[in-house]
């Protein structure tokens, strides 16, 4: 006769193989690397992953749930956005603005240029295309679609480098915690 736990029965503890050493050594690399990259290509957002990571692991403890590697994904990424958007808003309060001067000049420099004119047939087989010429012309002189357009530039790079900077610094985070453990967190 057999043991039950020997085999592997539901109530038998589940032993794993040690990491090898190599394989160890190549993850603290590997994740190095990984940081490196991530911290030049996400501007520095990376630096927030894992505070998000902290806090997903932290909020499910609390809960009572397992905490899942997706869960820590979303939430690296979440923490990196929003130290991507505290970057970018301080880099756009802090750009030189043009004195109002320099901002009619521009303006009267742009209107005294002649501008390219759709040909004939484009106008007659599409009409509505010169009604909306003088509307965007309008809206694009308009302060507040300047506004708007620099406010949405700053949260897409705010998510762009987030996104970057979640992922490979959860990468990185995965890869450090196999070479410091022994096994993906």
């Amino acid at each position: 006769m057999t043991d039950s736990t020997a085999l592997g029965s539901p109530g038998s503890p589940v032993t794993s193989r040690p990491t090898p050493l190599i394989l160890r050594v190549l993850s603290g690399l590997g994740g190095t690397v990984v940081f490196v990259i991530g911290l030049v290509l996400s501007f520095g957002a990376i630096l927030a992953s894992p505070l998000g990571t902290w806090l997903v692991r932290r909020w499910t403890r609390r809960n009572a749930r397992r905490p899942s590697r997706m869960a820590s994904l979303v939430g690296a990424v979440l923490a990196s956005s929003v130290l991507a958007g505290v970057l970018w808003s301080v880099i756009f309060a802090l750009a030189p603005r043009p004195t109002p001067q320099e901002l009619q000049s521009a303006v009267a420099q742009s209107q005294s240029r002649t501008s390219v004119k759709l040909p004939d047939w484009y106008a007659k087989a599409f009409p509505q295309t010169a009604r909306a010429d003088s509307a965007s012309q309008r809206l694009i002189q308009s302060p507040g679609f300047i506004r708007m357009t620099l406010i949405f530039g700053a949260v897409f790079l705010a998510l762009f480098f987030g996104v970057l900077g979640g992922v490979s610094g959860w990468g990185a985070l995965s890869l450090l915690s196999v070479a410091w453990r022994g096994r993906a967190a």
